[in-house]
């Protein structure tokens, strides 16, 4: 079965050229924003955030919802997850890189974007750590790292049976065709950095995962109550709410959802993926889309009850302009569109069709970017003072770069579809009765690396394993020299080969102390020594603001630690290695398992090991050696 990947047909070049064209589109836009500055998005005072941080937060959202469901769905073992995966984190990276387009251009001089970085200036000052607004750095930097991480690692499997399948198709046709066929299997082994399947890589491969998930879901709410708190931390009427943090995060797992729902419907349509994206994953969305519009409802009504409750006529007055001053329209918009569309997910035949699907999933994301607009620009177009009041209208050239993030979120899209598989393969195996051998047995008097068994079963392989195990006491799998290889993770393989690897989980907690204790060190240094000015009454050692910091630090530190513990035990990236010499091994990507003997010791010697498969019940298909 070829592996999921968009053919370049009409549609997909319609796209393409769609997406390019809105790209020209963000060009220009900056451009003209560089040569005039940002008064043409519409901003003014008191309005100096406008489309450019609605349009981020929008962005941020749909990735951080997207990050949370799927690290959800894998730490619950939601088998839905096998379909939805590869997309929903695909989303949650290009929705990150969209958002990545506006904090460096909102600046008004971008090109001094570095005086937001920690060093000593001219006036030896560092960064005032104390802000909401260096907790959101810290945050985002951590989440890039997160996202990616778990994108990538998840990615290896399937990357090294594209790297197979490529080579598989290798043949004496047409010179250039063959070219292009090797330079792609070449690609795609870098890409895997070589990975094997071994028994030790998939054992580390899910500890790395379930680490990276639990990181997901402790950056999502991280990153949503600190940008919250940039709002609540405020007196300005419209943002002084508790239930700001909270709503925040529902209204980013919202918009996540809705995002995902809607691409994996289109994709399923274009890619044909309706065997694989099928109606259980489907409804899967649309009970998500309706228990999340419900918790949007309860969000809105608890704030608006809160605020008549409170009885603050500033308060009340922001409430008004709310729901019927000249910016009602994004409050009725986000209200129909978002949480009371996602209430037709109560009927039987909406949740059923994939198109009710995609189309309440673009209104919901539609309503997600009015919500966002709603809670920024009335609460600052009026505050206290009548006198600072001054109306906001949004301008072409907002809408123009707002556009042109989603040309380049769009571009990004389709090129990895068409490059990569659209839905997990490493979970998934292919039987291929009659595999054709790829290498021949090197002769006897070769340098031997090992022996390998090739089987057509996992069940047979592992009874080998068993088997090895007891009549020959092979034990310590990583020292005598016993390894399994398999197109996915066989949990019986720990047990036959008595796994207990150490390090992955280790790595990501040391990442997270050493990250947290040295950005609270950085924090308290700073300011108390270099930073000594009195911000909003706060004093220098104003310690329960460094705890937002240090945790997004600690968090980016364990992913680091997780990925570089995965890739140095696992010996990664290594692209060549003796195992790629076992005949036939190109199919242990998708429908061959492999039983080795490596670096046989005197006591164990290459024709008692021999001798050991020939005579082993599971019956293997094929017996060879193996050169260095």
């Amino acid at each position: 079965m070829t592996p999921p990947a968009l053919q370049p047909g009409l549609r997909w070049w319609l796209g393409l050229a769609a997406s390019i064209g809105l790209i020209g589109v963000l060009l220009i836009s900056l451009g003209w924003l560089l040569y005039e500055g940002t008064g043409v998005w519409g901003n003014n005072i008191p309005v100096t955030w406008a489309l450019d941080i609605v349009s981020y937060d929008w962005w941020i959202g749909i990735a951080c919802g997207a990050l949370l469901v799927s690290s959800a769905m894998l730490l619950f073992g939601t088998p839905e997850r096998d379909a939805l995966n590869r997309i929903t984190e695909t989303v949650a990276v290009l929705a990150a890189v969209a958002a990545a387009v506006y904090p460096i251009i909102h600046l008004g001089r971008p090109w001094f974007f570095y005086w937001n970085l920690p060093y000593p200036n001219t006036m030896l000052l560092q960064p005032q750590v104390r802000s909401p607004l260096f907790w959101d750095a810290i945050d985002i930097l951590a989440y890039l790292t997160i996202s990616v991480s778990f994108w990538a690692t998840g990615l290896l499997p399937d990357l090294a049976r594209l790297r197979d399948r490529a080579s598989e198709r290798i043949t004496e046709g047409d010179p250039d065709y063959e070219n292009r066929r090797r330079l792609r299997a070449r690609l795609y082994g870098v890409a895997a950095l070589g990975w094997r399947g071994s028994a030790m890589h998939w054992h580390r491969w899910r500890q790395a995962m379930r680490c990276l998930a639990v990181l997901g879901l402790l950056i999502v709410p991280t990153l949503q109550s600190g940008a919250a708190v940039m709002f609540a931390g405020t007196v300005l009427p419209g943002w002084h709410d508790t239930i700001m943090p909270v709503s925040f995060l529902v209204g980013a797992v919202f918009s996540g959802v809705a995002a995902v729902a809607l691409v994996s419907i289109v994709a399923r349509s274009a890619l044909r993926l309706q065997r694989s994206i099928d109606a259980r994953p489907l409804a899967l969305l649309a009970w998500l889309l309706l228990g999340l519009g419900l918790a949007e409802l309860y969000c809105e009504a608890a704030g608006i009850y809160a605020t008549l409750l409170g009885g603050d006529s500033t308060e009340i007055a922001s409430l008004h302009r709310r729901l019927a001053g000249d910016q009602a329209w994004a409050f009725w918009t986000m209200l129909a569109a978002g949480p009371l569309a996602a209430q037709l997910f109560w009927l039987p035949f909406v949740r059923r069709s994939a198109a009710a699907i995609a189309s309440l999933g673009a209104s919901i994301c539609l309503g997600m970017w009015a919500d966002h607009f709603m809670v920024i620009v009335p609460a600052l177009e009026h505050d206290f003072l009548p006198s600072s009041a001054h109306a906001y209208t949004i301008g072409f050239w907002g809408l123009a770069t707002f556009a042109g993030s989603g040309g380049l979120f769009l571009f990004l899209l389709l090129v990895l579809l068409r490059i990569l598989p659209a839905v997990v393969l490493s979970l998934r195996t292919q039987q291929d009765p009659h595999p054709a051998a790829q290498f021949k047995s090197p002769s006897h008097g070769a340098p031997l690396w090992g022996v390998a068994a090739e089987f057509d079963q996992p069940g047979r392989m592992i009874e080998a394993a068993r088997q090895m195990m007891q009549e020959h006491g092979i034990v310590r799998p990583g020292i005598s020299r016993l390894d399994l290889f398999s197109p996915v993770p066989l949990a019986d393989a720990d047990a036959a080969l008595a796994l207990a690897s150490r390090g992955v989980p280790e790595a990501a907690v040391t990442g997270f102390l050493l990250g947290a204790l040295s950005m609270f060190g950085y924090c308290a240094t700073v300011s108390t020594t270099y930073y000594v000015l009195d911000i909003g009454g706060r004093p220098w050692f104003s310690w329960p603001s460094f705890i937002v910091p240090s945790v997004s630090s600690g968090l980016l530190c364990a992913a680091l630690g997780t990925v570089g513990v995965l890739l140095v035990k696992n010996r990664l990236p290594r692209l060549n290695h003796p195992a790629f010499n076992i005949p036939n091994f190109n199919h242990a990507s998708h429908d061959r398992y492999f039983l080795v003997l490596e670096g046989l010791v005197e006591s164990f010697p290459a024709e008692k090991a021999l001798a050991a498969l020939h005579a082993l019940q599971a019956g293997p298909v094929q017996i060879s050696r193996v050169p260095r």
